[in-house]
């Protein structure tokens, strides 16, 4: 396909139609998943959590070989969109499977049937999103288009959690059989989550000069070592992983932080998605900002606002008006727009360093290795705070104590702000910006051409060696 093709509107639609399944998906089965295998399935609470564990398992094996799968993928319709079709009645079987009260009058049996189906619930998830994040860095070269697929791609996911965060358990409520009811909203989400993907193949392509190479799966898990020699891409990880371990973390504290220091826990739905609807009205604001004066700077705007209005939660108790924790919830969602935002437009630049370093685009790689940090840290950050939880005196359904209300203070506005500060340090050493960019897209270009690597201009030198962290002489070397 032609290089130049340019991004419309429609293409942005329907690139961003794609993350209703990433988006949405975890956010049912956070809220319901567990809640359904112990008061439904009946599954021993010890077992209904295991079955997570299992699947947190799996990924870290599955998440990189389908970065390699994706990368070296040969077909008509490209190397990733192929899978969009490929997957749509994966999701749809895999996701109804989840939700089937299975009669066993054995545990164990119980407990192999749900691993089974959360792992093919997350081998569905996997073959489809890890191409689709490598899939934005294919469409275009350009910097804006990127940030701008990017920012789609959000607002569609933000969308997908207002609804999956709300609807499922109303569906479920509807039902005197609360079994039937989760059959029936698992149909209904299937097919939410799964025929988008359609429109997503139909909408999408792949640049034409990006090379399938051959290489072996230990090529591959050889690659996903020399990546972390990217500068950029180490860089972009901090970012990303102190953004959403802050993220994880007031998730999983805020509803506590209503319910018992605040004491108004019928506000938490009201709060929860005066958050939500500001995270995506703001995602505009940071695509303007991140192509004016880059998406590092744009990350440091938003979560520094976001870090503000935790910190402000230090001056709140029992008798603040409602009116100023949906002001506070306002706040939190403008900000956490860019935490969440940013460091999904940054992976297609980063990739590019990449292909600077090792002359071959990776974005499977780059995206496997993304995938899979991001689920073994929420898994690490939600241990750690629930054995927090048992250490602070939490009982769960009673009356806490003085001192556990000061722990849950203290927690919810310190420990995720402290993580945004760290991401705003980190982010001052992220120099991909709206300059940088075309230079080193236009260095790629002419090395793919031919071109001598002694006769880089010096201020390119310079800003190669910057990106990637390496002298310019051991780049573009076929790894």
């Amino acid at each position: 396909m032609n290089q130049e093709r340019k991004i419309t509107f429609k293409n942005l639609l329907s690139y961003g139609v794609g993350d209703i399944f990433g988006g949405g998906s975890f956010v049912v089965i956070n809220l319901l998943f567990i809640y359904f295998l112990t008061d439904i399935a009946k599954l021993n609470p010890a077992l209904a959590g295991l079955v997570v564990l299992v699947g947190k398992a799996w990924d870290a094996i599955s998440d990189p070989i389908m970065g390699y799968i994706s990368d070296t993928t040969r077909s008509k319709y490209g190397r990733r969109r192929i899978f969009f079709l490929l997957g749509i009645f994966p999701i749809i079987l895999s996701f109804i499977a989840m939700w089937l009260p299975f009669a066993s009058s054995s545990q164990i049996i119980k407990f192999i049937y749900y691993a089974c189906a959360y792992v093919f619930f997350s081998t569905a998830f996997t073959m489809v999103m890890i191409p689709y994040s490598a899939l934005n860095a294919e469409m275009t070269r350009e910097y804006k288009d990127r940030t701008r697929l990017s920012g789609a791609r959000l607002i569609f996911s933000q969308f997908s959690s207002l609804l999956s965060g709300t609807i499922p358990k109303m569906i479920v409520d509807a039902f005197p059989d609360k079994g039937q009811g989760f059959i029936v909203m698992s149909i209904i989400f299937s097919i939410f989550f799964a025929l988008p993907w359609i429109i997503v193949f139909l909408g999408t392509w792949e640049l034409s000069d990006v090379k399938v190479e051959n290489k072996s799966l230990a090529d591959f898990f050889k690659n996903l070592l020399v990546i972390w020699t990217n500068k950029s891409f180490r860089v972009h990880i901090g970012l990303y992983i102190c953004a959403y371990s802050a993220l994880d973390l007031i998730m999983a504290m805020f509803i506590y932080y209503l319910t018992y220091y605040i004491q108004k826990p019928y506000i938490f739905t009201r709060c929860l998605g005066a958050m939500l609807v500001t995270q995506v009205l703001f995602l505009p604001v940071y695509v303007f900002i991140a192509n004016k004066k880059g998406k590092g700077f744009s990350y440091r705007v938003g979560v520094s606002i976001w870090a503000i209005a935790l910190v402000s939660t230090l001056l709140f108790d029992s008798s603040t008006p409602f009116q100023y924790i949906i002001a506070l919830s306002v706040c939190m969602g403008a900000g956490m727009s860019a935490g969440t935002m940013i460091p999904w437009a940054i992976l297609p630049s980063v990739t590019d360093v990449g292909e600077l370093i090792t002359g071959k685009q990776q974005a499977g790689v780059y995206a496997g290795a993304m995938t899979f940090i991001r689920k073994l840290v929420q898994a690490i950050v939600l241990a750690v705070f629930g054995l927090v939880l048992q250490t602070i005196g939490y009982k769960a359904n009673t009356v806490q104590s003085p001192e556990t209300l000061e722990y849950l203070r203290l927690l919810f506005a310190l420990v995720p702000s402290t993580l945004m500060l760290c991401g705003i340090l980190i982010s001052l050493e992220f120099t991909i910006t709206p300059v940088t960019h075309p230079i080193l897209i236009q260095e790629i270009n002419r090395l793919k051409s031919g071109g001598r690597k002694d006769a880089v201009e010096p201020f390119v030198k310079k800003i190669c060696e910057v990106l990637t962290g390496h002298k310019y002489e051991n780049l573009f070397k076929k790894q």
